[in-house]
């Protein structure tokens, strides 16, 4: 790709919104152009200014309101669907909802991943994602420790060219979840781990085995993610890296984390 190839592209490069191989020929063009990098910085830096300009809100009364009238459209709708059942034909139904509950994820709830690729792509576009930036598995795994309150593998990928940048700590539905960041090149891979409240949100995506182990992966805005459940837990790789690199940093994952909970 060309410099004049990629300006057409400029926005959509940095809304995350092209397909995986024309994001892929455009951000080895942005890394060996300096024009162009020049570009899509100035363009990001324009979009944080945006985000930092006042926005009007509705006052809190107003929304409230509209929450409520919105949950007693919900309920009334659920309702004329019940009267619209048998009495049999209910109890079936209710037998039923009673023997699945709690079961089998709900495929309606909004997925996992897709929430933690619109994390990983607002942090790539601010100018420090990590709170606390380094290179040191060992002072991160300190600094998580120390914020979370229990132990955070932090596997070392310099053997495959991955650079560990630093840790954040997020959230997603009111829990906290250790967010690392490591970088290839230009390339950011963000890890995302935390509490699996709830089966009911679905991770969303294909299921592959690697080396033993269940995956799930997916891809969006230009994006692949391997995640998989794990006891109490769920965690979420998220690149531009191919599903090779990204399986094989899983893996290197899951052995860290095995290790952690030896000591």
């Amino acid at each position: 790709m060309i410099c004049r190839e990629f300006e057409p592209w400029l926005q959509a490069f940095v809304d995350g919104e092209l397909d995986v191989e024309t994001m892929t020929a455009a951000q080895a063009h942005v890394s060996s152009c300096p024009e162009c990098h020049g570009r899509v910085d100035g363009e990001r830096r324009f979009r944080a200014l945006l985000r930092q300009q006042p926005q009007d809100m509705a006052p809190p009364e107003l929304r409230a309101r509209l929450l409520g009238l919105g949950r007693l459209k919900r309920r009334r709708a659920a309702m004329r669907l019940w009267l619209g059942i048998p009495a049999a034909a209910a109890l079936v139904l209710v037998v039923a909802l009673l023997m699945t509950r709690g079961l089998a994820p709900d495929p309606t709830a909004p997925r996992i991943v897709d929430t933690l690729v619109d994390k990983h792509l607002a942090y790539a576009q601010i100018e420090g994602p990590a709170e606390f930036t380094s290179s040191e598995p060992g002072a991160v795994a300190a600094w998580l420790r120390d914020r979370v309150g229990m132990r955070v593998p932090v596997p070392d990928y310099s053997h495959a060219g991955i650079r560990l940048v630093g840790a954040r700590i997020s959230e997603t539905d009111e829990q906290k979840l250790a967010y690392l960041l490591y970088e290839k090149g230009h390339m950011l891979m963000s890890v995302f781990m935390l509490p699996d409240s709830t089966q009911a949100r679905t991770l969303g995506g294909k299921t592959l085995s690697y080396r033993g182990h269940e995956y799930v992966t997916r891809e969006r805005k230009s994006l692949r993610t391997v995640s998989w459940r794990d006891g109490q837990a769920v965690f979420s790789l998220v690149s531009m890296l191919d599903y090779d690199a990204l399986l094989e940093c899983a893996d290197r994952l899951r052995a860290e984390l095995v290790r952690e909970r030896r000591l």
